[in-house]
């Protein structure tokens, strides 16, 4: 008998952790629907959240000859209609909708896109040409992310090109993924994923990391990175440990951030940090910003200032590079 598992109303946050268990359980019954006739909405980070699981659910499934299918596909309801146009469909294996990448996007959003990292030696000149793709990627999502306030534009880019480097220094990634979306109201998300090592595995080597809420904890304090110990001569990815830290606390004040790997999901908003089990191979991470920012630059230098004094507290004694600083505040 075929077994069925329901897509949830919305790809959000606090609705796609039944689902995933779902495709966790069924992973190895002989012939499974996936079923997406329930789906009405869906916001950025959940679903590529969502779309890596199935993509490694099918991939798993597929090696060992088990029978997939899907139904309620339907391109006349706006919300399928929308996932189709992002590449959604393609990025899980179903051949609907367009390809990742296809879409050209605008300032309003950013389909799923793909970051590749070439065959290169990333001791060799020639990173700074593999350099320049990914900052032109990082400015296309942090372009969705700040709207018209071009100040902001500068330090989004800035966070998301630390974060796209780190992927590809520290998860063993041969890609990652991106997408965002600002809707009229003002609100906007974004999300970067990755199907590599997983945090924990790659702070190891730098951090003392006992299970996978301390690797999470950690990500997102100011100042790290595995190459902490590295000579300047190995840090040939040139981070200063805050791209990730500035784009959480921007979360916090204005709306929320999660971040996920290993066996656990972080999600934060105003001063509260919340842990769950969430079972994810690689890393992801996403933030939604829902209310009005007020005075950018007083708030960046807030958010810096706190975190140059915490790094130095915990003996890291890094600061923020300068990109991250804009002085024209």
């Amino acid at each position: 008998m075929t077994k069925r598992i329901f897509i949830p109303e919305k790809f959000e946050k606090d609705t796609i952790a039944p689902f995933i268990e779902a495709l966790d359980q069924f992973r190895d019954e002989h012939e499974v629907c996936v079923d997406f006739s329930n789906l009405r909405y869906s916001f950025p980070t959940s679903m590529l959240v969502v779309g890596s699981k199935i993509r490694d659910w099918v991939q798993y499934r597929v090696q060992q000859g088990y029978v997939q299918s899907r139904e309620g596909i339907d391109p006349s309801r706006s919300c399928h209609s929308y996932l189709m146009h992002l590449g959604f469909f393609q990025f899980i294996h179903m051949d609907e909708g367009k390809s990742v990448g296809e879409a050209s996007g605008n300032r309003s959003y950013l389909p799923i896109t793909r970051v590749s990292r070439p065959d290169f030696n990333p001791f060799d000149q020639s990173i700074s040409d593999w350099y320049e793709s990914i900052q032109v990627e990082s400015r296309r999502l942090a372009t969705v992310l700040s709207g018209n306030n071009d100040s902001a534009l500068t330090l989004y880019t800035y966070c998301i090109r630390e974060i796209l480097r780190n992927v590809f220094e520290h998860s063993r990634a041969r890609e990652c993924f991106i997408c965002g979306q600002r809707w009229w109201n003002g609100k906007v998300e974004i999300v970067i994923i990755d199907e590599g090592v997983g945090i924990s595995s790659s702070l190891r080597e730098a951090y003392d990391i006992t299970s996978d809420s301390m690797a999470l904890e950690l990500a997102i304090k100011p100042g790290i990175s595995r190459t902490n110990s590295s000579s300047q001569t190995q840090n040939v990815f040139d981070n200063s440990g805050f791209g990730l830290y500035i784009l959480s606390e921007v979360g916090a004040r204005y709306g929320w951030f999660t971040i996920g790997s290993g066996a656990g999901r972080l999600v934060g908003w105003e001063s509260e940090r919340n842990y769950d089990n969430f079972i994810f191979s690689g890393t992801f991470f996403g933030m939604q910003i829902n209310k009005k920012v007020g005075d950018f630059g007083l708030a960046l230098s807030e958010i810096i200032a706190t975190g140059e004094k915490l790094s130095n507290i915990t003996g890291i004694s890094k600061k923020a590079s300068g990109a991250s600083k804009l002085p024209e505040f």
